[in-house]
């Protein structure tokens, strides 16, 4: 019987799982090198968040595997815990924040739209990092190394527009160890994760002032629409396959 925490058992699921991370971080180091707001639109929000973060790995896992789409987190089982763990995770993290920081934090218009861009990122990030990559890192290796791994993409993939990797790293670390206590995404998005990514994006990154504009607010519109619409052609199709 194969150990959950730690194993070696790789397949060619798990190296499809493996391409698809790599290509996430070479689009986000990709940025670095276009440094144009259109191509870096089109790298990071069509390509990395939309194609290959979104569709990829919901179509991989629902369509082509025929898989639930509990092996990425998202169920009903402990759902009650897993939001109680989310809401007092994200307040803790909240009041810490609000307690040592020393700067006058205002909010307006602009703080909104980068918020909602961030949260719909947020979508990207929990489908498949700690959802697809996580789970075939968890598959071939074990827990213990999927923790470990998983962190290492989440942190990569921020390298064309925020590259602070040990931090993120720990930060990753910190997601998907809480994640585990029920495997259920939702004990840490949107709250826990959201604090955490809102304020360190907003108000410890310059990379915040690159969202704060209508810009991303339209950008994070088309976005959702598109994951809508993607959502219902894939469950349009498995209820037909039924």
């Amino acid at each position: 019987m194969k150990n959950k925490w730690l194993h070696f058992d790789i397949d060619n699921e798990n190296i499809f799982g493996l391409i698809c991370g790599l290509i996430m971080i070479f689009l986000s180091i990709a940025m670095i090198f276009f440094n144009n707001d259109i191509l870096n639109i089109i790298l990071r929000d069509i390509f990395m968040i939309l194609l290959l973060g979104f569709f990829t790995p919901l179509y991989y896992i629902l369509i082509v595997k025929k898989k639930k789409l509990s092996v990425l987190g998202f169920h009903k089982n402990k759902l009650i815990a897993s939001i109680a763990i989310n809401v007092i995770a994200g307040a803790s993290l909240l009041f810490m924040f609000i307690s040592k920081s020393e700067e006058n934090i205002s909010f307006d218009i602009n703080s909104f739209y980068a918020v909602l861009y961030i949260l719909v990122a947020g979508v990207f990030e929990m489908i498949f990092i700690y959802g697809f990559l996580r789970y075939e890192f968890e598959r071939a290796f074990g827990i213990l190394p999927a923790i470990f791994i998983t962190a290492i993409f989440y942190s990569l993939h921020h390298a064309g527009f925020q590259p602070e990797f040990i931090k993120l790293f720990f930060v990753g670390i910190m997601y998907v160890t809480v994640f585990y206590f029920t495997k259920n995404i939702f004990a840490i998005f949107p709250f826990f994760w959201g604090v955490g990514a809102v304020w360190d994006v907003l108000i410890n990154s310059e990379a915040g002032n690159q969202i704060k504009n209508f810009t991303s607010f339209i950008i994070a519109i088309l976005l959702l629409i598109a994951m809508v619409g993607i959502s219902v052609s894939f469950f349009c199709r498995l209820k037909r396959r039924k």
